[in-house]
């Protein structure tokens, strides 16, 4: 790549500090500089082209013209090719690498050192790259370098020395790949596999890898912490030697066969621990498989499920535990049928579970929902729960009230509804009561009130001096008093007519035997009973007064009579004789105003005379249809309160109440299962003679299920003495060889053991009956 050294040339290169006086420029953007030369001017000074000037410059470094095949190779080249010359500084750069380093004047650049172009940190593996350059060694080194825009790249870079035909170092070649997506490629794949392996040792599962053929070339670090064994021991089929051996023969068998058919492997077997204990795993394996659908290589798992196994019969114990509960538990489908209903449901509702299942919950209960069907199963989809109260009809039609929890779940693509309902029709049918008791208070309080301000009114009226004021309102006041106190004293059912009347006689000042009354018992509403206490008052104030009680001799006598109308009419009589001559008042006091309004009310009459032998009053009132009580009309509750308990009785009263005896829990469940598939209610299961005697003391029992094979001896004798003594019949269960010692003539039926479902059927027909 030299030629002969002194070959003239007919331009030179131009200097990087000064220019020509004659006005010559630099090259312009993107030439390549020439190397300085005293007395010759740049391209196109003198008349001559570029390309004659690149011509000189690379004569003088001995390297071939610029339109030779040699400079076209290093112009065609993808990388940054570079020529230095010896002293260090650049002096050419080829159009790729000007690309690559992002530079659009290279003039600026030519002639300065080539180290100045590379960061701090890595000028020192430059100056050593050039300086075994001129030593006429090659080299070869990495670093990154930015462009001239600030990119930062990382170069691989190749120096190598150019010779002239004497073998002297005239320039350095420089070869500059950019390698930054390589090196980024590399990183990218040493982050991958890092994070693999890191996934692959940490996760929960034991994991491996094996080629077609089902040879394990890998084991995450999980399998060697469980297993305590070594590549060595496990490559290949050695995961043998870790299977228990009533399950090994059966997995090869197995796997091979899907390694074979390259179909999903799934087993479920036990594994050897370090600790020599064996644990279940759930296994699975999947080829991976390459473009043209052949397995590559096979990935697979073991998943440890033993506690899972073990959960799984305290998991169905828990759902016996549910079907046996009186708390309503139901599971539905969302948008279909009941998949699930207790025992609970059945006695709150009436509905058997063989009517209940797969049948809409809606249409079964009728509950009254605070929003559309649709629109409550959207809510429960969406928030995922819902609670409150619900009105349910249960099979005989009857109302119950529930307080319901609703939660959606989701097993195996599945949206089903767990479904909880706690009875509160006696709760809420209290709370009726209580509310109807506060309305009617409310109402009573205010009709008090206002028979209050229109007393204080109409006595304030009729009165000029504050101390009458003040006796005739205290003396009202304590009338009205004292009717009330009738009326609480009968629950505000009504009020007995001839004690309302003595009592206002007695509040005023006593009859001391001169005030008769005749008439038959007879219960005055409330409303009724007040107005007829205000008019009692005034005449009995008036008689005490002014009439027939204020002298001696004076008399009254009440009497009252029922007159069949439609309706039925209350016709009273006060008549007043012996007292003063009696004369029409000439003013209209509050008694006579009193007197006057009452006849003027809806149902009332009210009259009175002033006869001169005496007063004489008549009060009519109308009456209710005798058919219906009186405290019907006036204690609306009382029917409320009747419907609420007679209510209160079981949905099926035909059950009978079976107690079980017996500490063996799976023989407890059985029995208790049988009991309820009877149609019959289980009490226990209890384990000990003590507890037994505790509940017979305190519950209704019907008959008793005693294991006998758990007890003393002793233990059963006291328990079927005191079962004896009841009446109740008592079942045992049992060995053979214990029920032959078993009192025969107090037990009423025997079960051996083991237990048969008939048997315990039979033996409990025999005692209780059928349901």
């Amino acid at each position: 790549m030299s030629s002969k050294p002194g070959a003239a040339r007919p331009t030179a290169g131009i200097r990087e500090d000064a220019r020509p006086a004659d006005g010559g420029g630099r090259a312009g953007p993107g030439e390549p500089a020439l190397p300085e030369r005293s007395g010759v001017h740049p391209a196109g000074g003198d008349g001559s082209s570029s390309d004659d000037t690149i011509d000189v410059a690379l004569s003088r470094l001995g390297l071939e013209a610029a339109s030779g095949p040699g400079m076209k190779f290093l112009e065609a080249s993808p990388d940054c090719v570079k020529v230095i010359d010896a002293g260090g500084a650049l002096r050419y750069m080829n159009r790729n690498g000007r690309c690559l380093m992002e530079v659009t004047d290279l003039a600026p650049l030519v002639g300065g050192p080539w180290s100045s172009l590379w960061p701090e940190e890595s000028r020192a593996t430059v100056a050593h790259a050039v300086d075994e350059a001129r030593a006429g060694r090659e080299t070869r080194f990495t670093a990154e370098c930015p462009t001239a825009k600030g990119t930062n790249k990382v170069w691989d870079v190749a120096v190598a020395p150019v010779h002239n035909a004497a073998g002297v170092v005239v320039a350095i070649l420089s070869v500059s790949r950019d390698i930054t997506a390589q090196r980024s490629s590399e990183a990218n794949l040493r982050k991958s596999e890092e994070h693999f392996r890191a996934l692959a040792n940490n996760m929960a599962q034991l994991a491996w890898m094996a080629d077609p053929s089902g040879h394990i070339f890998w084991y995450n670090e999980r399998w060697y912490d469980y297993t305590g064994t070594t590549f060595e021991d496990m490559a290949g089929w050695g995961w043998q030697k870790v299977h228990h051996p009533e399950h090994v023969d059966r997995v090869v068998e197995r796997i091979t066969r899907c390694f074979e058919s390259g179909e999903v492997w799934e087993d479920l077997f036990p594994l050897r621990g370090r600790d020599g204990g064996y644990r279940w795993f759930l296994s699975r394996a999947m080829p991976v498989r390459g473009a043209d659908g052949t397995v590559q290589f096979w990935c697979g798992t073991n998943t440890d499920v033993t506690d899972q196994r073990h959960q799984s019969q305290r998991l169905r114990q828990l759902a016996r535990i549910i079907d046996l509960s009186h708390e309503a538990i139901l599971v539905r489908e969302l948008g279909g049928g009941i998949v699930l209903w207790n025992r609970g449901c059945e006695e709150l509702y009436g509905h058997d579970k063989a009517k209940a299942t797969g049948v809409s919950s809606y249409d079964l209960l009728r509950p009254r929902l605070p929003m559309e069907r649709d629109a409550f199963d959207t809510h429960i989809l969406t928030e995922g729960s819902w609670s409150g109260e619900l009105l349910h009809v249960a099979a005989d039609g009857s109302d119950v009230w529930v307080d319901s929890r609703q939660e959606l779940m989701r097993i195996g693509g599945r949206k089903l509804v767990l479904e909880t309902n706690r009875d509160i029709t006696d709760r809420r049918s209290a709370d009726e009561i209580r509310a109807l008791l506060v309305g009617e208070l409310n109402h009573r309080v205010k009709n008090t009130m206002a028979i209050i301000q229109s007393i204080a009114a109409q006595t304030a009226r009729s009165t000029n001096r504050i101390d009458r004021f003040v006796e005739s309102f205290n003396g009202r006041i304590q009338s009205l008093a004292s009717a009330h106190n009738v009326l609480t004293d009968a629950h505000w059912s009504g009020a007995d007519l001839e004690r309302l009347v003595l009592s206002q006689v007695n509040v005023v000042g006593g009859c001391d035997g001169r005030v008769t009354v005749d008439g038959p018992a007879m219960f005055l509403p409330p409303q009724t009973a007040l107005q007829f206490t205000l008019v009692f008052h005034e005449l009995a104030t008036n008689a005490v007064k002014h009439g027939a009680l204020s002298s001696p001799a004076g008399r009254i006598h009440i009497s009252w009579r029922t007159v069949s109308e439609n309706p039925t009419v209350l016709d009273l009589v006060w008549t007043e004789a012996g007292g003063p001559p009696v004369e029409a008042p000439a003013a209209r006091g509050f008694g006579l105003t009193l007197i006057e309004r009452t006849d003027r009310l809806p149902n009332l009459g009210a009259e009175i005379a002033f006869r001169p032998q005496g007063i004489v009053a008549r009060l009519r009132a109308e009456l209710a249809d005798t058919a219906a009580a009186p405290g019907v009309l006036f204690n609306p509750g009382r029917e409320l309160i009747k419907r609420f308990r007679e209510d209160a009785r079981p949905v099926r009263a035909s059950r009978k109440r079976i107690m079980i005896v017996d500490r063996e829990p799976a023989d407890a469940m059985l029995v208790e299962e049988v009991i309820y598939d009877a149609g019959h209610v289980s009490i226990g299961p209890v384990a000990t003679i003590d507890e037994a005697l505790a509940k017979l003391a305190t519950l209704v029992c019907d008959a008793v299920m005693v294991d006998i094979d758990s007890l003393r001896r002793e233990d059963v004798a006291a328990l079927l003495d005191v079962l004896a003594t009841r009446g109740t019949p008592a079942i045992a269960l049992g060995s053979v060889a214990r029920l032959t010692e078993a009192h025969v003539g107090r037990i009423s039926g025997i079960v051996p053991k083991p237990i048969s479902d008939r048997a315990l059927r039979d033996a409990l027909v025999a005692a209780v009956g059928r349901p």
